[in-house]
């Protein structure tokens, strides 16, 4: 399923002054942007054909040195994911979208003593996969 990175191509589709990459923070990159699937995704719906409804928790997570730019990136992407009309579509027809919410908005998770600050925003996602 190639979800994780269709919702990484949307969002560097914003024109954004980072580029988002998959994956977790390395600290090689000054910011750096990363989308990462959290633990706890759930099958919330499965028919008898085994197609099913899934629902994914995410985060965007941005490290840096300039907290007012992570948190004006984190923020616009929060606007954009949680717009009504939001939606991202499969290029391998492997999901459908059905919808998304915003879980947590930008939070501060952590600071360095070298002035770096980590900030988070978690989301869920909805799609419907179909058994082939």
């Amino acid at each position: 399923m190639d979800l994780k990175e269709r919702l990484k191509d949307k969002i560097n589709s914003y024109g954004l002054p980072v580029k988002c990459l998959p994956g977790y923070l390395d600290g090689k990159h000054d910011p750096e942007l990363r989308l990462q699937m959290l633990p706890g995704s759930t099958v919330v719906d499965m028919d008898y054909a085994g197609n099913k409804t899934e629902q994914y928790l995410m985060e965007c997570m941005m490290r840096g040195n300039d907290e007012s730019a992570i948190n004006t990136v984190l923020w616009t992407i929060a606007d954009k994911l949680g717009d009504s009309s939001f939606i991202v579509d499969s290029a391998d027809d492997s999901f459908v979208y059905n919808g998304l919410t915003i879980a947590s908005m930008p939070h501060p998770i952590m600071a360095d003593t070298t002035g770096a600050v980590t900030y988070a925003m978690d989301f869920k996602i909805t799609v419907d996969t179909f058994s082939k």
